[in-house]
């Protein structure tokens, strides 16, 4: 049993750029000693799960040196760590800490040396395929960023693990909410969760974007208004106009709700994985397709901007996309969309008029 020493816990407070103040707590006072908290997170200080990864700390660090779970520690405390996006660090400790299959309990009792050696790859590899899909894809990735990181801080000498190709192939841009879908949703499912979907479908936001969105995102334009918001994953600032059904939501919201989209007790959700999670329990109740999920209004929402005239340079970039992604969307739109289909026979008809004529 690991004795946990709160006295000896190393209390840090910052400032950073924006003018955010932060906290962090180490394990210990000390070069490499593991940051096991910080003011961003929604744990409370002395609750259970605060002590749990304080004592986790306690015993990895004295047991660390020479082995790979050092750099892994090193890695976490760092400002490189730091100053990644909150969803990234959130899965990257999920990869680490994973009690099956993380890189903590497969690599992190293995000599540092370990990985200097070229055979460390087949083993990486392994461990990967067995893992399988996407998220065998995502722990590798995070492998391969902290043995990145070692090399960087002269924890390594070589680094064995570069350019691994991803085994997980997705492609979603032949989903899309269909109009009888969209109506569906509005008529049976709770307010409160058509408002995720509704939201999502005027803005074309990821689900980290919209649960973090309210009012201070609107702003006024000569002719209307306006969303501003730096987009969490892409960190890119996104300017997207308030459209009539959007500014009905917006009117709708209650003065004194800070954020947008709110949960049945009107707080905000505490992970933006609920907000996907609200819309795929009430399409599963509704009897929808299965394969439909929120992130699935990011496409739908290009093809409304399609649908206004945008060219396609302009639908990349308004939803950060590459232009190529962009033609993958609309295209399978165009293919898909019985209202698309019967423009183009209104046109095709309206052609053979003029040319009998």
């Amino acid at each position: 049993m690991t004795r946990i020493n709160l006295t000896g816990v190393h209390r840090v407070r910052m400032k950073l750029a924006d003018g955010t103040k932060r906290e962090y707590h180490y394990a210990w006072r000390g070069k490499g000693a593991p940051r096991f908290w910080s003011s961003e997170s929604d744990i409370k200080v002395g609750s259970a799960d605060y002590l749990a990864a304080l004592a986790a700390c306690a015993s990895k660090g004295s047991a660390a040196k020479g082995k790979f779970r050092e750099v892994i520690l090193a890695f976490l405390s760092s400002a490189e760590f730091e100053k990644l996006a909150p969803r990234t660090k959130s899965d990257m400790r999920g990869s680490i800490n994973h009690a099956s299959n993380g890189i903590d309990k497969k690599f992190g009792d293995a000599p540092i040396a370990a990985f200097n050696d070229p055979r460390i790859r087949t083993t990486a590899l392994k461990w990967r395929d067995s893992i399988g899909g996407k998220v065998g894809d995502d722990r590798i990735r995070h492998l391969q960023r902290l043995v990145g990181f070692g090399l960087d801080r002269r924890l390594l000498q070589v680094h064995q693990l570069r350019e691994i190709k991803s085994i997980y192939r997705s492609n979603r841009s032949e989903i899309f909410w269909l109009p009888d879908e969209i109506e569906t949703f509005k008529l049976g499912a709770p307010k409160h969760v058509w408002r995720i979907l509704a939201v999502a479908l005027e803005t074309g936001l990821r689900p980290g974007d919209l649960s973090l969105l309210s009012r201070e995102h609107i702003h006024r334009t000569p002719h209307g208004h306006r969303i501003v918001v730096w987009t969490k994953k892409r960190r890119r600032l996104a300017s997207i106009p308030v459209t009539p059904r959007m500014a009905e939501l917006i009117a709708e919201t209650p003065e004194r709700q800070e954020r947008l989209i709110v949960n049945k007790g009107g707080q905000p959700y505490k992970h933006e994985n609920y907000l996907g999670d609200a819309v795929s329990e009430w399409r599963d109740i509704l009897k929808l397709r299965k394969e439909l999920r929120l992130y699935d209004a990011r496409g739908t929402a290009a093809t409304r901007l399609l649908d206004a005239g945008a060219e396609l340079k302009e639908i990349a970039t308004h939803m950060g996309w590459s232009i190529k992604h962009a033609a993958e969307v609309i295209e399978r739109y165009v293919a898909l969309s019985p209202r698309m289909t019967d423009g183009l026979a209104a046109k095709l008809a309206e052609a053979e008029k003029r040319t009998n004529l």
